[in-house]
Parts: structure tokens; C-alpha cells; sequence
């Protein structure tokens, strides 16, 4: 049992990196078999399709990305600087070396309009990436104020990668950040 749920979830890290870099719709499930090293037909022991095998993927990425950074953020052993310190880290980690961006943004900008099935994954993502910087936020602000402030700095933090992806520059992220980290300040 411990081998099988190793082996399916090497297929969905390494068919993530495909989805990411390619895209929902150019990834085939020859594409992300050869990826993976392995024949095609080892995809369908593990997933009914291409969009089961993504729906996989998309609630992998969420339950790591999330519960990390709401640890974080709720960590009462740490100050609110040393907070920030980590999740820039985590955040640099996920982003700054990933040719591919934000899954996740690129996701939702790709499927969103065709593909229902990822919608609730999607907003559970970003939902609890919002609820992460709320909490930060609260030792300074009203809540109302606090989830403002959360979703601009989700909004700025995606649109930060998305620019260092275009224009090959990492400014745009840490820029992103540090504006995150100055509402604390």
C-alpha cells in the first residue's frame, strides 16, 4: 500500500512540473508519461483522465502550500517580522526558481470558463492562501480592514509572479512581498 501511494504521488509531482510549464490543455497524457519515465497506461491505474489526474495535482499542491503557510502565519512562537521572514522564504521557494509560475493562477486562467471540476480546489487555494494573511494582518488591523488587506496582497503577490515570468525579473516578486511585509511594519 505505502508503495502504491509513493508511486502516485511521484506521477502527480512530476506531471505538476508538466502542467505548470505547459498548460492544462497542451499537457497529453503522452506527454506527462514521458515525463514521468513511465508508459501511459501506468496513468490510468491511478487516475480515470487527464482532468482526474490534475484534480489530483491541484489538492496535492493545496494541502502543502496551505497548511504550510497557515502554520506559519499562526505560529505564536514566532514575532511578526519572523513570520514574514518565513513566508518569504516559503514564497521565494515556490516561486522565484519555478519556470512555470503559480500553478494554481495558471489554472484558473486557463480552465476556469471550461473546466468546472477544478473550480472548488481553486477557491479552496486561494481562500485559505487570503485567510493566512488575515490573520497576519489582524495584529494590526480590524478584521474588515484585515481581509482588504489579504486579498491585495494575494492579487499583488500573483501579479508580481506573473510579471517576473514575463519580463524574466525577480524585482517584481520581492517587490510584491516587501509591500506585503511593510503592512506590518
Amino acid at each position: 500500500m505505502e508503495k502504491h501511494q509513493d508511486t502516485k504521488t511521484e506521477l502527480i509531482l512530476k506531471a505538476a512540473q508538466v502542467f505548470n510549464q505547459q498548460g492544462y490543455h497542451q499537457a497529453s497524457i503522452s506527454t506527462l508519461a514521458e515525463a514521468c519515465g513511465v508508459k501511459a497506461s501506468l496513468f490510468y491505474y491511478y487516475f480515470q483522465n487527464k482532468e482526474d489526474l490534475m484534480e489530483a495535482v491541484l489538492e496535492y499542491i493545496l494541502g502543502i502550500s496551505t497548511q504550510k503557510l497557515k502554520i506559519m502565519a499562526a505560529d505564536n512562537g514566532l514575532s511578526q517580522t519572523e513570520k514574514l521572514g518565513k513566508i518569504r522564504r516559503f514564497m521565494e521557494k515556490l516561486y522565484l526558481h519555478n519556470p512555470g509560475g503559480c500553478i494554481m493562477a495558471n489554472t484558473v486562467l486557463e480552465t476556469a470558463l471550461f473546466s468546472p471540476k477544478f473550480i472548488g480546489v481553486l477557491k479552496t487555494f486561494f481562500s485559505e492562501w487570503i485567510e493566512a494573511y488575515q490573520l497576519l494582518y489582524q495584529s494590526h488591523y480590524q478584521a474588515e480592514k484585515a481581509l482588504e488587506l489579504a486579498e491585495a496582497t494575494v492579487q499583488d503577490i500573483e501579479g508580481g509572479i506573473m510579471l517576473m515570468k514575463l519580463y524574466g525579473d525577480k524585482k517584481y516578486l520581492m517587490n510584491a512581498l516587501a509591500r506585503s511585509e511593510r503592512l506590518l511594519l
